[in-house]
């Protein structure tokens, strides 16, 4: 359970969370201060849908994170 409630009417598209369900409930915690769920979104895109780096470096990327800080990804 989140400290800060998740704004319910943020409308996140098919896909924008880059497939991990959790990231969903960040956006909508973010969606407290859209300035910050803007810069993160832009960042997110930047890093993991745009660039020169392999897709599946990207997914192995994401999985190495998530074990490193003990998250289930």
């Amino acid at each position: 359970m989140t400290r800060i409630p998740p704004k319910d009417e943020i409308g996140l598209r098919a896909g924008e969370t880059s497939g991990v369900t959790d990231m969903g409930l960040l956006f909508r915690v973010m969606g407290q201060r859209p300035e910050i769920m803007q810069s993160a979104t832009q960042l997110l895109v930047a890093t993991m849908r745009e660039g020169t780096v392999e897709p599946q470096l990207k997914e192995l990327l994401a999985v190495r994170v998530s074990q490193v800080n003990h998250c289930l990804y």
